[in-house]
């Protein structure tokens, strides 16, 4: 089967999955050295014999084998499978672990861990057992590494330490780092993602602050400064809202577009700090790159919505368009690659066009048109099955439209269901 048939037959099934987990469930880790919580409608216990060294300090859901999650802490790293309501077996992997902060995963699955005992961005490898070191030396942070966040899209690690961010350049070892942002008067406790605009987000501890960060440096509250007291760990929810533990143990939902935080639960197991949280079902993502060139309105640019999770529907829509533009949804496995051309590939010196170019390869391919009012806008929506759980695609909106060449190219999108 050649990769336009796969693709094509992935998005016209829909199979139903049963599920130990489910989507939306929000495990907590405290300061404990045996137990942690998944809240449902309440804080459910699963306790274990021990996790093979002292207190717990996160917890990373495994999309891989969703009834699963990765634990760590003081001096170990171990997984967790659920068997059933209050029952789980758990296994210590590794203690070659100071003091891990966060987990996340990079492309190759490993585990990426900020270690605040060593001040290094270590790596777990599950196949290996291997514990390795991403960075060396003495870095930006000092001794005050407290958390990070793997970007999956350009492989760099955002790492939070007193009163700043700093990213590590992908494949990076040594000290290399450089701030994002810093003055934040306080330490960073959470960095996330935002699904649909890639900016960071992130927890300061002291200043009480949810933040946002855009592309630039600017910083802004995503919900009031003080409203989540004691903000100390952050997740992103599998409708992409935000998911912040407080220092007394309180869990709050934050909306993404930013607003009053609204209470869930008081974490019971065990009671008190949360200092992880892992939602089941989150970091599915529909985040923009590239550039887009001018429709007959300004730039095509795209943006998704929806949940990007098994299941459900994502809408791509790109504006700017003339009213009752016929249209084109390119949709690929690679944005690197077509037909044995690099991508991104400049389309002006072929087509005519101005500053535009190809960003996703073109397996399969929708038609549509846009709306009868200018500014029209083009719209496409797809449901995406569970064989697509995990797997990136890129998608791009072609306009055919009175502009240069008589073609108008949107941004890319980049998308992982979850």
């Amino acid at each position: 089967m050649n990769m336009h048939t796969a693709l094509l037959a992935a998005l016209l099934v829909i199979p139903s999955v049963a599920a130990q987990t489910l989507v939306g469930d929000i495990a907590l880790t405290g300061f404990s050295t045996t137990s942690f919580g998944i809240l449902q409608t309440s804080v459910a216990p699963y306790a274990t014999a021990g996790f093979g060294g002292g207190t717990s300090q996160t917890i990373l859901w495994d999309d891989a084998t969703p009834h699963t999650f990765w634990l760590a802490g003081f001096g170990f790293l171990g997984r967790a499978q659920i068997l059933g309501p209050g029952s789980v077996s758990y296994a210590l992997r590794t203690t070659n672990v100071g003091i891990a902060c966060n987990l996340s995963f990079d492309e190759q699955r490993r585990l990426v861990f900020s270690d605040a005992g060593s001040g290094q961005m270590r790596r777990f490898d599950p196949v290996t057992n291997l514990v390795t070191d991403l960075t060396s030396g003495a870095q930006p942070w000092g001794g005050d590494l407290n958390c990070h966040a793997f970007d999956p899209l350009t492989g760099d690690v955002l790492a939070g330490g007193s009163g700043a961010i700093y990213r590590l350049p992908a494949g990076a070892t040594t000290a290399n780092a450089t701030p994002v942002v810093s003055g934040l008067g306080g330490y960073v406790t959470g960095i996330a993602f935002d699904p649909i605009t890639g900016e960071a987000l992130a927890t300061v501890l002291t200043v009480n602050r949810v933040i946002r960060i855009a592309a630039g440096g600017g910083v802004t509250n995503v919900c009031p400064a003080g409203s989540v007291p004691g903000p100390n760990a952050l997740d992103i929810d599998h409708n992409g809202d935000l998911i912040a533990g407080g220092g007394t143990g309180q869990v709050y939902r934050i909306p993404r577009a930013g607003g009053a935080p609204v209470f869930l639960v008081n974490n019971t197991s065990p009671n008190g700090n949360v200092n992880g949280i892992a939602v089941v079902g989150g970091r599915g993502y529909g985040r923009p790159y590239g550039d887009a060139c001018n429709a007959a309105f300004g730039l095509a640019t795209l943006r998704a919505s929806g949940a990007f999770r098994v299941g459900q529907t994502i809408t791509m829509t790109s504006i700017n368009h003339a009213a009752n533009t016929p249209g084109v949804l390119v949709l690929g496995l690679s944005n690197t690659n077509y037909l044995g051309n690099p991508l991104p590939l400049l389309l002006d010196p072929l087509l005519g066009t101005s500053g535009c170019s190809l960003l996703a390869s073109g397996d399969v391919t929708f038609a549509g048109v846009a709306g009868n009012v200018g500014p029209a806008n083009l719209s496409f929506s797809l449901a995406l099955p569970p064989s697509f759980a995990g797997q990136r695609f890129y998608a791009q909106h072609v306009g055919l439209e009175a502009v240069a060449g008589g073609l108008s190219w949107s941004n890319g999108l980049a998308f992982e269901i979850r």
